[in-house]
């Protein structure tokens, strides 16, 4: 079926470039006109060789946005163009989120991620191999808990089971069902033979019992602490764990890379993964990242608790707290689960961060994953001219 001559078709279309480049602001901090639109052309290019139904991408300079593309459809069916707001599934990139939630509340003194985080919560976490060992939440923030990932479903049966949008059970019987032995949930598997903080083993589960923990301790629910203390005062009205908060015109509907349609779900890991954000406001938050925990104003975090967060646990994967390092020194972290892959990265000495979503599920060959992913190396060669002193 000819692209072009569906997207004649749109109603909702004023012409092809506006479904294909919905959104591309330029502003006097990009190099050239005609570098930005050879950019456009090769994202393009590379998101009809690979079927994609949607990217939208930012790079972002000091607090600005400097340069912003939106591309293809976020509705195939409909021919509904991906715009700036497009709000899309975030995937493992809320786990940015969760750290952020969690280095909240240290500073605040009511945790302290060095103690056993059975302290803050209503039940005690071991690894069942482990039993006389802690785990703390600097080992959860770093994946070296010993905890399962889990890979697969089989591995822990029902984790990544899907529910309807904002209907997954609550965090704390979801934790006490998989990490007690008496939780109807509970197989040995939970753990790996591997005693807390001597390996990095990515875990979904350790990351959801630190959002709990947040939740436990500050009294409100996960999802409603983050907006209340983090996309609220960022100036994030359209980010929300939960879509009943998010105008629903807004967001893109999820594919997967066999172009299938999805319907939005949620999981019982929800806080690792469910986060849905457009472009332009999740700029705002890896701003204030970059920019030592403050946007335009507003402080997260204090600049100490940026630094330590950044600071390299394992030399040998790169990993900070939940941030990667990467060659060149830039800090990322991507995301990828059934209808999403994205990825976000900065560079905090000379203050540039880039954004890639996209509305698909890319399991093999990801673009928008580094290293080798095309896109990401398209719009990562773009950013790279807007490395100049601040």
């Amino acid at each position: 079926m000819d692209f072009k001559m569906n997207l004649k078709k749109s109603r909702r279309a004023k012409s092809v470039l506006f479904i294909l480049v919905c959104t591309t602001l330029i502003c006097g901090l990009l190099p050239s006109l005609a570098e930005s639109s050879d950019l456009d052309g090769a994202i393009l290019k590379e998101m009809q060789a690979r079927q994609i139904p949607s990217v939208a991408a930012c790079i972002i300079k000091n607090t600005e946005i400097a340069w912003m593309g939106s591309y293809g459809l976020a509705d195939k069916e409909n021919s509904i163009p991906a715009t700036s707001q497009t709000i899309y599934l975030l995937a493992s990139l809320s786990k940015t989120v969760i750290a952020t939630a969690v280095m909240q509340i240290a500073e605040k003194g009511l945790i302290d991620i060095d103690q056993d985080i059975g302290m803050y919560l209503p039940f005690p976490v071991r690894n069942p191999y482990h039993p006389q060992s802690i785990v703390t939440p600097r080992m959860l923030l770093t994946h070296s808990s010993g905890l399962a990932g889990p890979k697969t479903d089989d591995e822990l049966p029902g984790f990544y089971d899907w529910f309807p949008p904002d209907a997954a059970p609550p965090l704390g019987q979801t934790l006490m069902d998989y990490l007690l032995p008496e939780g109807s949930f509970y197989v040995p598997a939970v753990g790996q033979d591997s005693a807390p903080g001597h390996r990095e083993l990515y875990s979904n589960l350790g990351a959801t019992l630190l959002a709990y923990m947040v939740e436990f301790v500050s009294g409100e629910d996960f999802s409603s602490y983050c907006r209340n203390h983090i996309f609220l005062p960022l100036g994030m009205p359209g980010t929300s764990y939960k879509i009943a908060d998010l105008n629903s015109e807004n967001l893109a509907i999820w594919y997967l890379e066999n172009t299938q349609r999805i319907a939005h779900f949620t999981r019982r890991d929800y806080p690792a993964g469910q986060v849905k954000s457009s472009v332009s406001e999740l700029a705002h938050f890896l701003a204030a990242w970059m920019n030592g925990g403050a946007y335009k104003g507003v402080r997260i975090l204090n600049s100490n608790t940026v630094d330590e967060a950044l600071r390299l646990h394992n030399p040998a994967s790169g990993l900070c707290i939940i941030w990667n390092l990467t060659i060149g020194d830039w800090y990322g972290h991507s995301g990828g689960v059934s209808g999403a892959s994205t990825y976000m990265e900065f560079h905090r000495q000379d203050k540039v961060g880039l954004i890639i979503l996209s509305n698909m599920y890319h399991k093999s060959e990801n673009p928008i994953h580094p290293p080798a992913g095309k896109i990401f190396g398209l719009i990562r060669n773009f950013a790279n001219q807007f490395r100049v002193p601040a």
